[in-house]
């Protein structure tokens, strides 16, 4: 597995990616990627044939972030609405609604819901199941761009599913009033018992300004001129003191702080007494806790369901139990924060409220000690009047309820009731298939790359030259359709068959290119050689003779591969008990004339066959023999080609390269392997006085030189190359005769 991924890492990182390559690749595995994916889209058609026809309801909720009441005074706009309706969507899919959504249509009892009809909602692995089940069905999700939350419910009647969306928007709003409405009893009931404090005491200021005004004879209570009892020296106007005017202001600015202090007051007990409540949009913080409370109630959802699901020992369940303590902590942090800030805000009007009333105590007694009783009675009507102002004002907000609309952050309503479905959602069998078709698609070209990426199989002359850094001699196209043989009556190579052909071209070049190779001597023996079987070595050799024979040189062919002989079954030579290549190197009284075969139909070429296999071939090539041959052979022949074994496989090929002047490796696209050309590499760099050189065979013709020509034949006109021409040796050469290269 490290070796796979080694070479598919290199493969990535060595090898840029071509358009040529893209077209390769496409030519090679475009039926399979075809195929692949047309299975995918069709087998992707007949699952959605036959899966149950659903349909989705959607009601939609208006969420008006323009009608927020505050506690105070001013109106508020949080500029966080998106959190504030991002809340919204989340305490939609509470758990709370749906189990009451559940129990209040009978769902478990409904098969269409419940097919199970496990109804016993009272264990926790079925109302977690049930939940589950309902959540899965239900999406809320805002509509882009609008003040609007979506509710779609998807059942497999459309009837149903319309009555729960309904039923749903409805659940939530209940449960949304029934939460304001209990903090706002509790505000109210702190606010109830302040009012009654505030009502004694006015009665008891009530009594002095009686008592005060009695004994100066005023008996009008309002604010308008007094009259005195029996037309007495009470009975004229009463003047107003500067005294009186400073304790009036005093008393009105106390009835606004007294009236906020109660607010507040009755904001930190509904907080310290509910620490789930969520305060006013005026704290800062509020929306911040209505969005924690929703992630806690969907975290809770998740690790009941992992639960319920997995078991109590699944892994990840401890990561979602630590979302869990995570959450709350962070609700905890928040909530003391928001009490201490709620509790700050009371203190702070307490100390407002105590500098006023201290403040009217010092003018109360400076209207005592040195003001006529008609100032101290003045003092006294100021501050009952203040005192009656301030229990009108909260008894007015505590009956029309704006206490209760304060602490609604939003304002939501129905905007439209989902209505029964006509059409079905799911499955939409022409999105289902092309789906299918795209999924594997892209499933086949991943599969397609990492083959191509991890195969260690050469594909391109670039390739090639990357693994075995040697001088490419001739690149060898793979044989048209037109060259495949159809008869066995004479020799297949394709430099008979078509000696006009681009593949013969190509073993002229290399014929070129070998005698553009400086040597030492005027005779040359040349090895060829492969990394693995099935190259085309042999094909390459004979090939490589003919066209070098063309030339009236004297070639000999010896086949080397004493393990698998073929070139004597390739030309059809009828060796019979004449003596081999085996029998010379074992035999010192065989002489290498005897051993020598013409091939009638190529003249100037002769054959050194193998007439036996022997039981140790590297042994039996390691003798002296071999060098005596080779010798003998550089002074009757001008080319020497010597087929060898693969040189991976045995040692042969070595041991012959000793006595070679050029090591000839042949490499086939699509067969050769990186790694074997990297080995070659190694062996023949223990050679450096040798010549070596590469022949890429099989190279397709698109990426071929010829592929610029378009049709090679047709380009140097009619009859070149084609069967008709006939061959270089003999006239009349059967057309059936093709080489299969």
């Amino acid at each position: 597995m490290n070796e796979l991924q080694n070479s598919f890492v290199k493969n990535l990182s060595d090898a840029p990616i071509r358009f040529g390559d893209i077209v390769r690749i496409g030519r090679k595995y475009g039926l399979f990627i075809a195929a692949f994916a047309s299975i995918c889209g069709f087998a992707a058609g007949i699952w959605a044939h036959f899966q149950p026809s659903l349909y989705d309801a959607t009601a939609l909720i208006h969420l008006d972030q323009h009608g927020s009441i505050s506690l105070s005074a001013l109106g508020s706009t949080s500029d966080d609405y998106a959190l504030k309706i991002q809340t919204q969507i989340t305490g939609l899919k509470t758990t709370d609604v749906a189990l009451a959504t559940i129990k209040k249509l009978g769902l478990a009892a409904n098969p269409l819901f419940n097919p199970g009809l496990k109804q016993n909602m009272d264990i926790p692995t079925v109302r977690d199941q049930l939940v589950q089940a309902f959540l899965g069905s239900l999406t809320v999700a805002r509509m882009p761009d609008t003040e609007l939350i979506s509710v779609t419910f998807r059942s497999r009647n459309p009837v149903l599913s319309a009555l729960v969306a309904n039923d749903v928007v409805d659940e939530y709003f209940e449960q949304s009033f029934r939460q304001r409405y209990r903090s706002t009893q509790d505000v109210s009931a702190f606010l109830t018992e302040r009012l009654d404090s505030l009502k004694q005491k006015i009665q008891t200021e009530q009594s002095d300004l009686m008592s005060s005004g009695l004994k100066l004879g005023i008996i009008d209570l309002g604010g308008g001129a007094n009259q005195g009892v029996g037309g007495g020296a009470g009975a004229s106007s009463i003047g107003t003191s500067t005294l009186v005017v400073e304790t009036s202001g005093l008393l009105g600015q106390r009835v606004k702080s007294q009236a906020d202090l109660y607010l507040a007051e009755a904001q930190y007990e509904n907080l310290l007494h509910n620490p789930d409540a969520v305060p006013p949009a005026t704290v800062p913080g509020s929306m911040q806790m209505e969005g924690l409370v929703g992630q806690l109630s969907a975290a809770k959802a998740a690790v009941a369901s992992l639960e319920e699901r997995y078991g109590k020992n699944y892994p990840p369940l401890s990561q979602a139990r630590a979302q869990v303590r995570s959450i709350q902590d962070d609700i905890n942090t928040l909530h003391q924060k928001l009490l201490q800030s709620a509790l700050q805000d009371v203190q702070s009007s307490q100390a407002v409220v105590k500098s006023l009333d201290d403040r009217i105590a010092t003018l109360k007694q400076q209207s005592q000690d040195s003001s006529s009783a008609i100032v101290h009675y003045e003092v006294l009507k100021a501050q009952y009047l203040s005192d009656q102002t301030l229990y009108d004002t909260l008894l007015s907000t505590l009956g029309s309820g704006e206490i209760e609309a304060g602490m609604q952050t939003q304002i939501l309503n129905h905007f439209s009731e989902a209505l029964v479905p006509g059409a079905r959602a799911y499955p939409r069998v022409s999105v289902i298939v092309l789906s299918g078709f795209a999924g594997g698609l892209i499933i086949a070209i991943l599969i397609v790359g990492i083959l191509t990426l991890s195969s260690d199989t050469v594909h391109t002359v670039e390739q090639i030259e990357q693994s075995l850094p040697l001088p490419v001699l001739a690149s060898v196209p793979e044989y048209k359709d037109e060259l495949v043989s159809k008869s066995t009556d004479g020799l297949a190579l394709v430099t008979l068959l078509a000696p006009r052909s681009a593949s013969a071209e190509a073993y002229r070049l290399l014929r070129t290119s070998i005698s553009l190779m400086p040597t030492p001597k005027p005779q040359r023996v040349i090895a060829l050689t492969s990394g693995g079987p099935g190259e085309g070595k042999s094909t390459t050799t004979l090939n490589l003779a003919v066209v070098l024979a063309s030339q009236s040189k004297r070639v000999l062919l010896i086949d080397a591969d004493l393990r698998k002989p073929t070139i004597a079954q390739r030309l059809r030579l009828n060796i019979g008990g004449q003596p081999g290549l085996s029998r010379f190197l074992s035999d010192l009284e065989v002489h290498a004339e005897e051993c020598i075969q013409s091939v009638p139909d190529i003249p100037g070429l002769d054959i050194l066959p193998v007439q036996e296999i022997p039981p140790f071939p590297s042994e039996l090539l390691s003798q002296p023999r071999l060098a005596e041959l080779l010798d003998w052979a550089r002074l009757h022949y001008d080319y020497v080609l010597i087929d060898t074994p693969p040189v991976l496989l045995v040692a042969d090929a070595l041991i012959i390269t000793r006595f070679c002047d050029t090591l000839l490796v042949v490499a086939r696209i699509g067969v050769a392997q990186r790694r074997a050309l990297a080995r070659i590499r190694q062996d023949v760099a223990k050679y450096p006085e040798k010549q070596f050189g590469t022949i890429v065979n099989a190279l397709p013709f698109s990426e071929s030189y010829y592929s610029g020509y378009g049709n090679y034949r047709k380009y140097y006109g009619d009859g070149y190359g084609g069967y008709g021409s006939g061959g270089y040796f003999q006239e009349g050469f059967s057309s059936d005769k093709v080489e299969k290269q």
